[in-house]
């Protein structure tokens, strides 16, 4: 056994191990850009505030600031604490994980690397914490909260990783409890690039299964959170919408001189609604 951080003891434990689940996310870190976009690790503190004046501070641990990719983790949790709870079953936020199920239901390899990168997952996630004045049911202004409270990893006699303990956080646990939480598509898994699970994530949040929404380019930016300038995140933006590699919506991407007014994107619950849209001249450009 690994011990990576304090176990919470007196907290029974809820065995993950349902088969062919759905991934969920909670609603707050789709709509803020809590988790890092880049590869690299990021240890520097982060600040995102919108325009009604909702903030909150990202501050990582020596380990780095916890990425999008570590955040699967926390949508295979919440889709097999949600699951279970459909089905009746007593759920706590001290969870079991083995690690196989985890790997493959997340779309990684059973390699040695994949075992090892779950350590390194764990402490981003342990290690990144947050201040917010962002006030709903959970919490109230200026609280201070982390992702997981702790996490331990089990090995077999061989030394292989078995499974995983981890802990969730009472804000994230309540985020689940309190239903605050949106279906992923499976195909998220597959996603490699970075900016296209951001993309995906603030397309289910804000789009869902409306025909369009659209967002602009500046505004866009300033939710994805990335380190790279707006010259860099246009080229992004504009190749993902030349790819059309986000599942279940199509994206387009208009100039100030198509709109008239600022440079936009708009997103689509699915390509007929764009081809529908766009013959029917609903948004004019």
């Amino acid at each position: 056994m690994s011990q990576l951080f304090d176990k919470t003891d007196q907290i029974d434990m809820f065995v993950a191990n349902i088969v062919d689940i759905t991934p969920k996310g909670d609603l707050h870190s789709m709509e803020y850009p809590i988790f890092a976009i880049s590869s690299k690790p990021d240890t520097e503190k982060f600040r995102y505030e919108n325009a009604n004046g909702n903030w909150i501070e990202i501050i990582p641990s020596i380990n780095g600031r916890a990425t999008i990719h570590d955040k699967d983790m926390l949508l295979y949790c919440f889709g097999q604490v949600a699951e279970a709870l459909n089905r009746g079953k007593e759920v706590t936020r001290r969870i079991k994980i083995t690690a196989y199920d985890y790997l493959v239901s997340t779309n990684r390899t059973t390699d040695g690397k994949a075992y090892a990168g779950i350590a390194d997952t764990l402490a981003r996630l342990r290690g990144t914490t947050f201040v917010s004045n962002i006030t709903n049911q959970e919490k109230k202004k200026g609280d201070v909260f982390g992702l997981i409270d702790s996490g331990t990893m089990v090995t077999d006699k061989t030394g292989r990783l078995e499974y995983i303990e981890i802990v969730l956080s009472e804000h994230l646990f309540a985020s689940i409890t309190n239903n605050r939480i949106l279906t992923y598509n499976r195909d998220y898994f597959k996603l490699r690039s970075p900016y296209n699970r951001r993309m995906y994530e603030l397309c289910r949040k804000h789009c869902g299964n409306q025909t369009y929404w659209e967002i602009g380019l500046e505004t866009l930016y300033a939710k994805f959170g990335v380190k790279s300038d707006l010259r860099e995140f246009r080229r992004k933006i504009k190749e993902l919408a030349k790819e059309q590699s986000v599942p279940d919506y199509y994206i387009e991407y208009q100039t100030a001189k198509e709109t008239g007014t600022v440079e936009k994107v708009i997103v689509y619950k699915d390509k007929d609604s764009f081809l529908k849209t766009t013959e029917n001249g609903a948004i004019s450009g």
